[in-house]
């Protein structure tokens, strides 16, 4: 059912560091303006916007890798959103707005790092199928 699980394990754990990594970015980040205040707010906004690339990546390979199936189980999270931000951030970086990238830390990572943990805990442990 799981094919290339030691690689799932790897990209989801990945994708686990990434979003803790950009929510300690983030922490002092009080609304979007504070990603346009000045240029170490606008520097701030393209780290976190690589770091939404990255984490978005990570749910494509899974994808690539596993199929859509895999993500049935996990109905609280938007996936094709998630999979649809990927190609947003990847070939129209230039139209991301600091709100999107505002809320999109703010109320959607916490679900989806709760999500990807609960992923990462379904998988059966090394050596078993």
């Amino acid at each position: 059912m799981y094919p290339e699980k030691e690689r799932v394990r790897s990209l989801l754990n990945s994708a686990i560091r990434e979003m803790e990594l950009l929510g300690q970015m983030s922490e002092k980040v009080e609304n979007a303006d504070d990603f346009v205040a000045n240029l170490s707010g606008m520097v701030l906004f393209r780290a976190c916007g690589m770091s939404l690339q990255y984490i978005t990546e990570s749910f494509v390979k899974i994808k690539n890798l596993c199929g859509s199936d895999y993500f049935k189980a996990y109905k609280d999270i938007p996936w094709n959103s998630v999979f649809g931000m990927r190609n947003f951030l990847s070939h129209e970086y230039g139209e991301v707005d600091a709100e999107a990238i505002f809320g999109t830390i703010k109320y959607d990572i916490p679900a989806l790092l709760q999500t990807t943990r609960q992923m990462l805990a379904d998988l059966p442990p090394t050596g078993e199928d």
